[in-house]
């Protein structure tokens, strides 16, 4: 799909002035050592007469390799060695290439230009009799072109990779002010020489990027300080000194060096997120890192991450700036809690009730290997400050409405959003959020600070206890507090002064009324109905105490008695399984059976919850969704509290059924403790009875029952919740689907029903904001299944997905070890096994395993190989896939997209024949749906290209931003036939084909999953697989071979239409006409298929077309194939690339919009150019497609500007004769070392580039502002639509898809919007129709073309002008003289008579030679046997003088002798 433009232009050698004081007579190569100092020592000078001989020498960097003056003279010395010009010499290669500076070079050659050098100049290179130029000279010949010359030719270019360039670097820096080579070599510990001979360190700039590691990606690095040591750096970044130098090669902690950049983040680890600065505050001494992270509500090992250079052991020194925020800070962080000591992310998963990669996208920085060394971390994102909040409640699926919290709170709906400033109501809470449900009407440690400075005179040891919460926020530290408060509250004096404090303090009343958000009735409603003595109910029902007083009597009354229970030495504590039972309505049957005929039939059941010494009963009373199954549509529909609460899925659509899983239907559960040791204690302390509990959601469609709380018991706290599976799936087959496998409800498929999972914990009263004395703390384990633990564990998983036709030989047996295993046993693939690890830190885990296909008894069809580690390059705590399939063992890092093949069996199996109509029934199918996508909204178009061989997965939400996707490519056989197959000779592996059908039938199901009327077409052809068109066209035998080929694909597949992508038809016109007779054919033959399928629309023919003038001109026949096509889509790209030509290799971007290139290049490789073309061409706008690249192509071995002050044009060095280069998809920008950010806008041309000077490395590419001018381009123009090459390039934020599906293209003017040529035959001469004597001739002087006077290209912006000398241009020169016609301002000027001569031609032309041009009369030599006149239709040069030449005024048409052709 790639277009191959050759670039004609005139070259220019760029200027750079030239002055010269004094000659250079002796030299100095710096050496390993050298100084500045020693130097000048050893030459017997001052550095100071060093450093004014070599005027910009910077002494603290010296490179190795560069070439210093060491004395002048006045007198010029005798040149020692030349430098003979060849063609691609310019002044910039000259001085590189012989290792010295412009301005030596200069002084060597005073007055030289390097504006004007000339192939065989000699240059002077050295006055050093002893000196040898360090590369050899350039012997490259080519020729130069005249300054109108354009080719057409591409021969020459070499095929365009269909595949991005390899990755040939890990890890790159990018240059800031003030660095230099050896800075970088310092840094990363490099070689200083290795740098100088791959860049050009001399010539560094802001924003380029140096490759650092071409073997080892380290994903963060930190750069060593003074008195920085590897205790330091590791308490920072989790590290032990061992695992430091272990990540570094060469260091030793016992002498760290400063101002190295080592590696803290190994790429086994998590994948760490960009942590770059993106917020800085200055502050004042006296503050502390935990009170930063505090007001900034981010964690303190967090902002450590940010700041690894703060001492955050003590307080801040005066004036400090610290970074409070990184690109990937979770900016509204609600919630921050201490680690608990000791445990995993799965129990703190499960503890704070999110999954490990909710928890892992809070706290980006979070290594769960290192967790026992991790003090804080971000639970949730709320609508309300973490120092608020008290207490907090997670959104789960089916409760997410705001009345769902009240009920289970008994807050008020003020009261709520009192807590939660922004909380919307009106809207579903997002899931995995938080609520605030609990504060002290402040910010809590104000609250704090108020109540200890009260109380401290009176509680000895409470503002110490305090001051060392304030330093470690832990929970055994809030627990401590908490204690020494409840058992202080209840003496006599502490009491009595909180009650006057009660009334005089207005922050201590706030405190403790928020404490306690009901009405004081209700607690005594509550404590009422209990059977507790009249001391405490009288407390809790008259104003005289303060409640907080209240439940301190009742917590120390349950203390008291479970002291003298724990005495009891008949008391012993067991720990027990949850257990429940539930019965079902209708037994014998299938669980969608019971749902489909139960009518909301309601069924009951019960569980008991051990927790500790505590035991929770619970009687249920559960109703199923109402569920119709309508198979016949296969269709499902559930139905919840009433007809209106009904969805409509597919039942094997995965994501549907899940959506409608997380549904769910509220149940009222009945919560007592009984039969336990904790009830005597709770009724002792007369606070045990049931409770309500309505926090109980039922997931009737998987079987799930959540049973969550956050229960205050007067006295007592219940939080947490558990997880019941109470029945088996309705649909087992979406636990198959790679979106859904890793639910609970898919893991826990083998448990059995009334097993749960879960976290509940209980505390006694929580004093003012401070954790509740904790009863107990009991966690059930969750489910696990492999592959679903990606963060914390890496995974090989591996599957039999063999399709013999004879059944025995579907059998694989494998055995796999590693050296930290027993010798491994050959199993049976049955089905998907595996196994998981957590991988060394440092990357020396390998695992290896062996397949046998078959028998065991005759193991001759062996494979093995490392599948971690190891030659497998696998890394990192993510799944790994391998599938056997009939040919070989296949690798992927996604499951169901193993496509690479690893190795191949001797004896592959014999396929099982399928069914001829691999649609199953689908060939007849349309898209449904409506787009969404503005275009659509009038007929216009978004059209996508997605490859069958790229790295990214098409995406339904892409998909949705389409009107037309079309699939890239299926292969065409030399018979005409068309199957899925290799189609590149970059991918031409035995799995290209299946790994491209894989993806097509993909893109298939998703493009119809999302209902949004995208229409789904495969394309044929491309830039390596046309070479069947022309032959196959040609022959009416393979002609229709080909077309019913296609006709079958369409129907099988059940698609809408065919991209034919003929790249390209002959540039002479010998393909034109049996091209129109294939597509006439072709639609032919899909407008039967569709009549007899009974279609609504016709099925879409397409092509991909040329860009280039040379191609279209006689290749295509556009109106005849626009009567039997849809529409084109244009490959407006490729214009400059670093292919070899004869004329070398020019930078510019891949995709101009408009002319924008130096005098002399051709004005039509350009965008514009070519929708102009077509447009004037056909007169049919609205069927033509303008199309954009989603890549960049890059170049080599650049060279400076041909032009100073002009970057993007620039030459390339051949090196071995290729010119080096390739293309990059946008997605892979960073990953292949482009600074995005140092790109450089070019305003004519209307796109940027990157010129990274450091690496001579040049790329023009397509980015959003360029993409948003030719959105607007396309818009203003009417034209048809858009077109991407390609979806798969893309970034997986989808940022250039995004903006140009929301372009609104019907925003634009109606009609054509361009100002065509007024004749369709070429009048002016090119390197097409002429040779060197005549093109670029202009004018009634120049050689006629086919009878008529030739004018300039209206179309070409670099040669539209015919100048005063009879030459087409551009410049002013061309333009805007007197004389001058331009052609491009006004067309019509082209017809504008006489267009013709208007009689015979009897003049000398600008062709002929010397003597005779111009020449006329009796003394000129004899035309024809004639005498020689002047023309009479040239108002230059009508007349003849006396002298003998033709010119205008007094002396060539009034003098004695003149003769004026224009009156006779």
């Amino acid at each position: 799909m790639k277009t191959c433009i050759v670039i004609a232009i005139f070259t220019f050698l760029f200027k750079i002035p030239s002055t010269s004081a004094a000659f250079c007579s002796a030299w100095k190569v710096v050496e390993n050592g050298d100084t500045c100092w020693g130097i000048a020592n050893s030459l017997g000078i001052q550095t100071e007469n060093l450093v004014d001989v070599n005027p910009g020498l910077n002494c603290d960097q010296l490179w190795v390799g560069q070439r210093l003056c060491t004395q002048q003279s006045s007198t010029r010395p005798d040149c020692t060695k030349f430098y003979r010009i060849s063609s691609g010499g310019y002044c910039y290669k000259i001085w590189t290439e012989n290792g010295f500076s412009e301005r030596q070079l200069l002084g060597m050659n005073p007055g030289l230009d390097c504006n004007k050098i000339e192939i065989g100049q000699q240059i002077c290179v050295s006055f050093d009799p002893t000196f040898s130029t360090p590369k050899p000279e350039t012997t490259t010949t080519t020729t130069f072109m005249n300054s109108t010359e354009r080719s057409s030719e591409n021969s020459e270019h070499q095929p365009l990779p269909l595949v991005e360039s390899p990755v040939k670097c890990h890890e790159y820096t990018t240059i800031k002010p003030g660095d230099t080579c050896f800075q970088v070599a310092k840094e990363f510990h490099l070689p200083l020489q290795e740098l100088q001979n791959q860049y050009s360190c001399d010539n560094l700039t802001i924003g380029d990027t140096l490759c650092v590691s071409e073997k080892y990606t380290c994903q963060h690095r930190y750069l060593i300080q003074n008195s920085d040591t590897c205790h330091s750096i590791g308490k920072v970044f989790k590290l032990d000194p061992l695992e430091i130098e272990e990540m570094n090669q060469d260091l030793k902690c016992d002498n760290l060096e400063v101002g190295r950049r080592i590696c803290v983040w190994s790429i086994e680890d998590r994948t760490l997120a960009n942590m770059t600065c993106t917020k800085k505050i200055v502050f004042e001494s006296g503050t502390s890192c935990l009170k930063i992270a505090r007001q900034n509500s981010i964690t303190i090992d967090e902002l450590q991450f940010l700041n690894p250079a703060t001492p955050c052991d003590k307080l801040l020194a005066r004036h400090t700036e610290i970074c409070v925020s990184g690109e990937s800070t979770i900016h509204n962080c609600a919630s921050i809690q201490q680690v608990p000591h000791n445990e995993t992310c799965s129990y703190v998963s499960q503890q704070f009730a999110m999954r490990i990669p909710l928890m892992l996208r809070l706290n980006p920085t979070l290594n769960c290997e290192k967790l026992n060394l991790t003090e804080q971390i971000c639970v949730g994102v709320g609508a309300f400050k973490t120092s608020n909040c008290t207490d907090t409640m997670r959104i789960v699926p089916g409760s997410d409405a705001c009345q769902k919290i009240l009920n289970e709170t008994q807050l008020s709906i003020s009261q709520l959003k009192n807590l939660n400033p922004t909380l919307d109501c009106s809207q579903r809470l997002k899931l995995n959020s938080l609520v605030c449900i609990g504060n002290l009407g402040m910010d809590t440690r104000t609250a704090q600070e108020a109540v200890v400075t009260s109380l401290n005179s009176l509680v000895p040891g409470l503002m110490e206890h305090f001051q060392k919460f304030q330093n470690d926020p832990s929970e055994a530290n809030s627990n401590a507090l908490n204690q020494l408060l409840t058992s202080s509250i209840q003496k006599p004096e502490v009491n009595s002064k909180l009650k006057a404090l009660y009334k005089t303090n207005i922050i201590i009343r706030r405190a403790l009324d928020s404490q306690h958000p009901l009405l004081r009735q209700e607690y005594c409603n509550q404590v009422m109905k209990t059977s507790t003595s009249q001391v405490i109910k009288s407390c809790f029902c008259k104003d005289e105490e303060l409640l907080i007083y209240c439940q301190a009597l009742a917590v120390q009354r349950f203390q008291d008695n479970e002291r003298r229970l724990s005495e009891n030495e008949n008391w012993r504590r067991s720990k027990r399984k949850i257990g429940c039972q539930f019965i079902t309505p209708y037994s014998g049957k299938t669980v969608l059976d019971l749902m489909t005929d139960a009518n909301k039939q309601c069924w009951g059941g019960g569980c008991s919850i051990p927790m500790s010494f505590f035991e929770a009963n619970m009687d249920a009373s559960l109703c199923f969704p109402l569920i119709e199954y309508l198979q016949n549509q296969d269709e499902v529909r559930v139905c919840y509290d009433n007809s209106d609460g009904c969805d409509n899925a597919d039942p094997n659509n995965a994501k549907a059924l899940k959506y409608i899983a997380e549904r769910s239907v509220d149940s009222s559960l009945k919560l007592c403790a009984i039969g336990s040791e904790l009830i005597k204690k709770l009724l002792a302390a007369d606070a045990g009875l049931c409770f309500e509990i309505v926090s109980v959601n039922y997931y009737g469609l998987v079987g799930k029952l959540n049973v969550g709380s956050s229960l205050n018991l007067i006295v007592f706290k219940l939080s947490g919740g558990a997880t019941i599976k109470v029945h088996d799936l309705a649909f087992p087959n979406m636990c198959e689907d790679t979106d859904t496998e890793c639910e609970d409800y898919c893991k826990w498929r083998d448990w059995p029903n009334g097993k749960a999972y879960g976290h509940i914990e209980g505390r006694l009263l929580a004093v003012v904001g401070w954790d509740g004395i904790k009863v107990f703390d009991e966690k059930f384990n969750q489910p696990n299944k492999l592959g679903c633990e990606v963060g914390e564990k890496a995974a090989v998983i591996l599957r039999n997905d063999r399709t013999c036709a004879n059944e025995e030989d579907c059998d694989v047996y494998r055995c796999c070890w590693s050296a930290d295993t027993k010798p491994c046993y050959w199993e049976l693939m049955e089905q998907e096994r595996g196994f998981s690890f957590k991988p060394h830190i440092f990357g020396r885990t390998v695992f290896t395993c062996e397949f046998v296909d078959r028998n065991m008894d005759l193991i001759d069809d062996k494979l093995g190989f490392d599948v971690y580690g190891g030659k497998s390059k696998n890394q990192g705590k993510n799944n790994f896939y391998y599938v056997a399939k009939n040919d070989g063992m296949y690798f992927g890092t996604e499951k169901y997209k193993e496509d690479t093949l690893v190795q191949s069996w001797k004896n592959p199996c014999e396929e099982a024949k399928q069914p001829e109509n691999t649609n199953n029934g689908e060939g007849d199918a349309e898209p449904t749906g409506h787009s969404s996508v503005p275009a659509a909204s009038c007929g216009k178009r978004i059209v996508g290209y997605y490859t069958g061989w790229g790295e990214r997965e098409i995406t339904e939400n892409q998909l949705r931003k389409l009107t037309h996707v079309v699939f890239a490519f299926v292969a065409m056989k030399p018979d005409g036939s068309i199957e899925f197959g290799p189609v590149s000779e970059d991918d031409p592996g035995p799995q290209a084909g299946a790994k491209a059908k894989r993806r097509f039938l993909d893109m298939k199901k998703k493009a119809r999953s999302v209902n949004s009327g995208v229409q789904i077409l495969f394309a044929v052809g491309g830039w390596d697989n046309s070479q069947y068109f022309s032959s196959t066209a040609a022959d009416p035998g393979k002609r229709a071979h080909f077309i019913n080929s296609v006709a079958n694909f369409i129907e099988s597949y059940g698609i809408g239409g065919v991209d034919l992508d003929w790249e390209y038809p002959a540039e002479k016109g010998a393909d034109k006409n049996n091209h129109v007779t294939l597509i006439r054919e072709l639609r032919q033959r899909l407008d039967q298929l569709a009549a007899s399928k009974n279609r609504r629309s016709k099925y879409l023919i397409t092509l991909a077309t040329a860009a280039g003038e040379w191609n279209l001109r006689e290749g295509y026949d556009l109106n005849g194939i626009l009567q039997y096509a849809d529409f084109l889509n244009i490959m407006t790209y490729d214009y400059y690339g670093a292919w070899a030509s004869k004329w070398g290799a020019y930078t510019g971007p891949p995709s101009p919009l408009y002319f924008g290139t130096l005098k002399g290049f051709s004005g039509k490789l350009n965008a514009d150019f070519t929708m102009k073309y077509y447009s004037c061409k056909t007169k049919k706008t609205g069927m033509l497609n303008m199309g954009v690249p989603f890549y960049g192509r890059f170049w080599e071995n650049a060279l400076e500007p041909i032009r100073g002050e002009d970057g993007m044009w620039r030459t390339a060095q051949e090196v071995n004769g290729k010119f080096e280069g390739g293309y990059v998809g946008w997605r892979n920008l960073e990953k292949q070392g482009w600074n995005k950010g140092a790109a450089t806008w070019h305003d004519k041309t209307k796109t940027p580039y990157i010129f990274n000077s450091g690496a001579r490395k040049f790329l023009g590419f397509e980015n959003e502002r360029s993409l948003r001018e030719k959105m607007n381009y396309a818009t203003g123009k009417n034209l048809g639509g858009i077109m991407i090459w390609a979806l798969d390039l893309d970034d997986d934020a989808d940022t250039l898809l995004n903006l140009v599906s929301s372009t609104n293209l019907c925003a634009g003017n109606s009609g054509n919007a361009y100002v065509c040529n007024p004749i369709d035959d070429v009048r002016w001469w090119t390197p097409e129709n002429s040779d060197e004597t005549v093109q670029g001739q202009c004018g009634k002087s120049a050689k006629l073309i086919n009878g008529f006077y030739p004018v300039c290209d209206p179309d070409d912006p670099g040669f539209s002008c015919c100048g005063a000398a009879g030459y087409c241009g551009s410049e002013e020169e061309y333009c805007g003289c007197e004389t001058c016609i331009d052609y491009r301002k006004d067309p019509m000027l082209i017809v504008k008579e006489p267009v013709k001569p208007s009689r015979e031609v009897q003049w000398y032309l600008m062709n002929d030679v010397e003597g005779k041009r111009g020449r006329c009369g009796k003394d000129a030599p004899m035309l024809n046997g004639k005498l020689a006149i002047c023309n009479p239709d040239d108002n230059s040069k009508h007349c003849c003088s006396n002298g003998g030449y033709c010119g205008t005024g007094k002396e060539y048409c009034e003098c004695d002798g003149c003769v004026d052709y224009k009156k006779q």
